[in-house]
């Protein structure tokens, strides 16, 4: 298997922006699993000396008992995003999965180095940047480029976030605050 930390290098040598594809073109196992006692998405460990990822099916279906506005597609986007996610650490967190299970209480919990990282890699994956500016040029808002990519508002600040440290002019350049409340065009929040 080669070794690949950039998602952007794994897009362009596999022509895919599949995360489940991907890992199968890594040698990584992605197993869906029912989980109900559990308040995780996803699970990223070491087993037989090699990652595996794990996606908890029954997170989703209990999500949209609660929440009946939560559709099949919504939760075929969201299990993209986290295997996404956790094929972020299975490629850039070998060292410490090796060494135990990564903690792990949100997959947007910015405090942790590792699960910023894994986002990161997740938001590379999933969002193809030239589709994403063109959606902002025709003067979409980020809550509607986020829906028409199908990916959590979320991943797709990481992305515009990445782009403009990699000095990018972008529309939108949200304050670091953004994992409060965001509204739409022309609030105080998108200077």
């Amino acid at each position: 298997m080669g070794f690949y930390r950039s998602p952007e290098t794994l897009v362009k040598k596999y022509r895919t922006r599949d995360p489940m594809a991907l890992a199968w073109y890594l040698d990584i196992p992605v197993e869906m699993k029912h989980y109900p006692e559990s308040h995780l998405p996803g699970l990223t460990c070491f087993v037989a000396n090699r990652p595996f990822i794990f996606i908890n099916e029954s997170y989703f279906y209990e999500t949209q008992k609660a929440e009946p506005y939560y559709t099949d597609e919504m939760i075929s986007d969201d299990i993209l995003q986290v295997a996404a996610h956790e094929l972020g650490h299975a490629v850039l967190h070998r060292s410490e999965l090796k060494a135990g299970a990564i903690p792990e209480y949100e997959i947007f919990n910015v405090r942790s180095r590792m699960e910023a990282e894994a986002n990161k890699f997740a938001a590379g994956i999933r969002i193809d940047a030239k589709r994403m500016i063109e959606l902002f040029n025709s003067h979409l808002t980020l809550l509607q480029v986020a829906s028409e990519m199908h990916v959590n508002i979320n991943l797709l600040i990481y992305k515009l976030d990445d782009m403009r440290k990699d000095g990018f002019r972008l529309p939108y350049i949200p304050k670091n605050n953004f994992m409060g409340k965001i509204h739409g065009v022309g609030s105080q929040e998108l200077v």
